[in-house]
């Protein structure tokens, strides 16, 4: 089961769903949005790039 922060929550209700909470661009299909261990949807490079601060954070 993956679990959404409430701030997520807000920024998806407010329309912000398809937009990285990391950086503020939108996702694409190279690069799409996943949901970070904090409950952060973020680009999926966000979680793989070692000098990310969310390196490793993706969940399961």
């Amino acid at each position: 089961m993956r679990w959404i922060s409430s701030g997520q929550q807000k920024r998806d209700h407010n329309g912000q769903r398809n937009v990285c909470a990391a950086d503020g661009h939108e996702f694409t299909t190279d690069d799409p949005g996943v949901l970070t261990n904090d409950g952060w949807r973020v680009h999926q490079s966000d979680t793989t790039d070692p000098n990310s601060g969310f390196y490793g954070q993706q969940q399961d």
